[in-house]
């Protein structure tokens, strides 16, 4: 067996879980995708659960590879509304990868093999979050007086929800006007370009 074979399942894994959902994505479909028998999905992934852990991992790992290709000038605040922009289902990319994380958090929420993965990740990414905030105040860039700590855990919840509410209202949360949300929550702490 090549990796090539296991990165195709994954692929179609992620193209069902995106296109169709969590519950059609089955070892039976996924073969099927790929092109491949029930025997070689089960091969290299042993559980559905198991799966969905590989095509996260691999989604996060997509999304933490274009953020940390961004740029880190300019003003602190500006660095972290690029970063957090790659979260955000913008574009056709972006919508796909917030399907599988969705997908993702829902069975994380139920699952606790999976729940360990999902703590992780978000506490990473508050305390990303923190430390850019305490950044941007120790280079004089922040607004007022505020806990890093705390700003971090709304920035998180703030980008969940904006991720929740464009998948399922793209008409009542378009882009432009989520990403005027998050710039609105930005400047409440740290200045932006």
């Amino acid at each position: 067996m090549t990796e090539p074979t296991r990165d195709r399942l994954l692929e179609a894994f992620l193209t069902i879980t995106s296109e169709r959902g969590l519950d059609l994505a089955t070892m039976r479909e996924v073969a099927a995708a790929a092109g491949v028998s029930v025997g070689t999905v089960q091969y290299y992934f042993r559980t559905k659960d198991e799966m969905l852990l590989l095509a996260f991992e691999h989604t996060i790992g997509r999304i933490t590879t274009r953020a940390a290709g961004i740029t880190r000038n300019g003003p602190v605040g500006s660095v972290v509304r690029k970063v957090l922009l790659e979260f955000l289902p913008l574009d056709e990319l972006r919508r796909r990868e917030s399907r599988v994380y969705l997908a993702f958090a829902a069975r994380a929420a139920v699952t606790p093999a999976l729940a360990s993965y999902q703590h992780s990740l978000l506490a990473g990414l508050r305390e990303q979050c923190a430390a850019a905030y305490r950044l941007a105040q120790e280079r004089g860039e922040s607004v007022g007086e505020f806990a890093p700590a705390s700003a971090a855990i709304e920035t998180a919840a703030l980008v969940d929800g904006l991720i929740l509410q464009m998948l399922s209202d793209p008409d009542g949360l378009p882009p432009a006007t989520a990403s005027e949300v998050l710039d609105t929550h930005l400047r409440r702490y740290v200045a932006i370009n």
